[in-house]
């Protein structure tokens, strides 16, 4: 069988062509909207208005259409059963002697489907019911919430175990650390071991180690320290295995945040014992000069010595001072010897002679 479907959604799937057909053509639009109008109802009422409406179409005005499927309507909300079946004899009485007969069809038939009313036991049965029915409903999404959390709190106490695992082990290697931190180091150093741990017990066993050798060795003042640590708490939020890493020194950010926070020995510290020293071996006041005030002074003169404004080629103090020394005693040595007083004109035969052999350019 052919059938009609498209725009009208489901209703091709009961509207056969001859029925649509046997509709008249400037009423097929409203035929196919009444039809999915009814089947919303119940399919199997579709079906049945569908066959009917033809009919009533070509035997009866808009009026009797609209009262038709109203009483339909009527007996599907009672039940849908009946519905299809009133739906099958209701325009057979409309032909009856007396109209009033499909009204008293539709009475009768309300009554036979919907029954007496229930009695008071009854109603207080059904809202009783109504009630638990809807507190079901409620509990439902609460349920679950609850299962939620439970994998939630599952997951952290996982998470939890393996924590004080890593605290247990903290507890058992700190005491032989401290034994050999210097104790002008334990303020600072306890304070940021304990700004580790409180994030990530087991980055903080990898600070513990590091920190103990970063201090002792002088690499980092308490300040840095305290910055080197908070930049690794940073890398550790973002990234737990990435941040146990830094803290191992196991990363090329973590080596290059201790190079920029490393100081070494600062020139202002040694710089009038360097300038005594200096003086003293090239026989002449000597002044001392940081390289952060080449803009203001020649980097080469007789009265003047550049250093680097901190000395961080040791990892200690002692060796530093040593090679700030060193490079005192070259350049005093270069002051002593006249090496930035020399000018050319000193030398005119010197000149002229290799003037003579290479041309101008040697001059």
């Amino acid at each position: 069988m052919s059938t009609q479907g498209g725009p009208t959604g489901n209703v091709g799937m009961y509207v056969g062509r001859e029925m649509l057909a046997s509709v008249p053509e400037d009423r097929r639009d409203d035929y196919l909207r009444l039809v999915e109008e009814i089947s919303d109802l119940k399919y199997q009422l579709g079906v049945e208005v569908a066959r009917q409406l033809p009919r009533l179409f070509q035997e009866q005005d808009d009026t009797a259409v609209e009262r038709y499927l109203d009483q339909v309507r009527s007996i599907a909300d009672v039940g849908w059963k009946s519905g299809v079946e009133v739906a099958k004899q209701l325009p057979d009485l409309y032909h009856a002697p007396d109209p009033r007969i499909a009204d008293a069809y539709i009475e009768i038939i309300a009554d036979a489907t919907q029954g007496t009313p229930d009695d008071d036991e009854t109603q207080a049965f059904s809202s009783e019911l109504e009630d638990l029915e809807r507190q079901l409903r409620e509990i439902e999404p609460k349920q679950q919430r609850a299962q939620e959390l439970k994998s939630l709190l599952a997951a952290r106490d996982r998470r939890d175990e393996k924590r004080r695992k890593h605290a247990q082990e903290l507890a058992a290697a700190l005491p032989p650390i401290l034994a050999r931190l210097r104790a002008r180091h334990r303020e600072v150093y306890m304070r940021e071991v304990r700004l580790v741990a409180s994030a990530d017990p087991e980055a903080a066993l990898e600070a513990a180690n590091t920190l103990l050798d970063l201090l002792n060795s002088e690499r980092l003042s308490h300040d840095g320290a305290a910055e080197w640590t908070r930049r690794g708490l940073d890398v550790l939020e973002k990234n737990r295995e990435v941040g146990r890493g830094y803290f191992r020194m196991g990363s090329k950010y973590s080596l290059d945040v201790l190079e920029e926070l490393r100081e070494g020995l600062a020139l202002r510290q040694v710089a009038r014992v360097l300038k005594l020293y200096a003086t003293a071996l090239s026989g002449r006041d000597v002044a001392v000069r940081g390289i952060d005030e080449m803009e203001t002074v020649d980097r080469f003169g007789p009265d003047h010595i550049i250093l680097p404004a901190d000395m961080r080629f040791f990892q200690d103090d002692d060796r530093n001072f040593t090679a700030y020394k060193v490079a005192a005693a070259h350049g005093a040595a270069r002051i002593e010897f006249g090496t930035y007083r020399f000018q050319l004109d000193d030398v005119p035969e010197t000149v002229e002679a290799l003037t003579e052999r290479y041309g101008n350019s040697a001059a």
